[in-house]
């Protein structure tokens, strides 16, 4: 099965956001003794995103 990529353009603002947002998540599942491995995946993936820059 493909599978499409997608891709979401971020200002450094909503990053940020974006992060924290997956960590307290994150954080919750280890709290409540659940599995992060996806959150980790996906976490990963927001930190090493590469940066590019438009036009607006």
């Amino acid at each position: 099965m493909k599978r499409d990529k997608r891709y979401v353009y971020l200002d450094s603002f909503e990053h940020r956001l974006a992060v924290t947002g997956m960590n307290h998540f994150r954080n919750q599942l280890i709290q409540t003794g659940k599995h992060t491995e996806d959150v980790d995946a996906l976490l990963l993936k927001l930190l090493k995103a590469p940066m590019r820059k438009t036009k607006y």
